[in-house]
């Protein structure tokens, strides 16, 4: 909350501001035709001492030189044109003793003011009309005030957005931080328990199929899922280890079709038990990686593929390899299951997370840190028209079409 204190400090200072400009704009305006409305005054004082009979041709040359900001002027009798307008009773009935409008003329703006004055002939009624620019010197400095204002007020929020995203960005990476120190530790931890466990549990998996091959039939069906379970503990530890200390790659320049060989044989049977049409591109390309740990992102790729798509009667996985155009090494699995799940967008990659009821949820986050150990990426996203795309790129393969 601190970090954010001082951004929204400086986004209501210059708002203020910018108020406190615009409300002394409109005082100032309220001033301008005060302003304006005792030149037509001071006008009016100049009317009634001067003699009668005059035209009005005559009162502008006349009121002109005491009044630079005069524009139009007449002089309105009972008999006048116009005078009988009901607008003007008020002005002749001494209801009203002052009326301003701003006018726009074909010659321009200008503040038109109606006053009624004595003069030796009688009431009259003087329509002034005054250059309102006269009195802008009153508003001048307070527009560009305000201009300023609005200036410094619009930077000051420019710098308060960048100072809440940049604490925002700084809280997000703290807290990334954070997970990922403490999945550092879990990693560690995991590697210890698995290789402490790793070693009691070879020893009592030899003892188990050393007692079924000395039993009798059923005395060996007794013991196989004990076999067959500490298998599944045996493949967890392995996993432990791998996610908790990848291990140093052993690089050397490898064919797309070598890869491709090993994968079609480890998953041939997992594709026939699901009863999944499984197919690779055929490409003709080598790059530098290691063999073992790139066929191991791949199966973890290609299982969680196949158990995406078990339930489907036409379920389709497909395993896709290009280079990309400064030889980076692109690998896609494919498969038309339902989708990557809402709530599982953002932990796809987390450990001992999954929407399985079995596994363990390294499957991805070993893919990945496999990946980075190759110098890649993994990522997964919703394929089209349906089904999930799981891709591992690898920018700095090198990869290149073989002679």
């Amino acid at each position: 909350m601190s970090r954010l204190a001082l951004p929204l400090f400086i986004t209501g200072l210059p708002v203020i501001l910018l108020l406190s400009s615009l409300r002394t704009l409109r005082v100032l305006e309220d001033q301008r035709m005060v302003y304006l409305r005792s030149r037509a005054a001071a006008v009016t004082g100049i009317l009634e001492a001067l003699p009668n009979g005059l035209r009005d041709s005559d009162f502008i040359e006349l009121v002109a030189g005491e009044e630079p900001a005069l524009v139009g002027l007449r002089i309105l009798s009972p008999e006048s044109p116009g005078a009988a307008a009901p607008s003007l009773e008020p002005l002749w009935e001494a209801r009203e003793l002052f009326r301003s409008e701003m006018v726009d003329l074909p010659e321009g703006r200008v503040f038109r003011t109606d006053v009624p004055f004595h003069s030796e002939d009688g009431l009259r009624i003087a329509r002034i009309d005054l250059d309102p620019a006269a009195a802008d010197f009153l508003v001048t400095h307070a527009r560009h005030n305000v201009l300023i204002s609005s200036l410094s007020g619009l930077a000051l929020i420019a710098l308060a957005i960048y100072a809440i995203w940049a604490a925002r960005r700084t809280t997000r990476l703290e807290v990334r931080q954070l997970q990922m120190e403490h999945l550092a530790r879990l990693g560690q931890m995991a590697a210890v328990l698995a290789h402490e466990i790793r070693n009691p549990l070879g020893t009592v998996k030899g003892f188990v199929q050393l007692a079924a091959e000395k039993q009798d039939d059923p005395g060996r069906e007794l013991l196989e899922p004990a076999v067959e379970e500490i298998q599944r503990i045996e493949n967890l530890v392995s996993d432990l280890l791998l996610y908790g200390r990848p291990p140093d790659p052993r690089l050397r320049r490898v064919q797309w079709s070598e890869i491709l060989e090993r994968l079609r044989q480890d998953t041939r049977f997992l594709a026939q038990a699901q009863h999944v049409q499984f197919a690779a591109s055929d490409q003709d390309f080598e790059w530098e990686t290691d063999p073992a740990l790139l066929e191991h992102i791949l199966l973890n790729l290609l299982r969680n593929a196949f158990e995406a798509v078990a339930s489907r009667e036409d379920a389709q996985v497909r395993l896709e390899a290009r280079l990309g155009a400064r030889g980076e090494v692109i690998l896609t699995v494919l498969d038309n299951g339902p989708g990557i799940p809402p709530e599982a967008r953002a932990r796809l990659f987390e450990p001992f997370s999954t929407t399985k009821t079995t596994g363990t949820g390294l499957g991805l986050a070993i893919a990945r840190s496999l990946a980075r150990t190759l110098g890649g990426e993994v990522t997964l996203k919703d394929a089209s028209p349906q089904g999930a795309a799981a891709e591992a790129i690898f920018p700095s393969a090198r990869g290149r079409r073989s002679k």
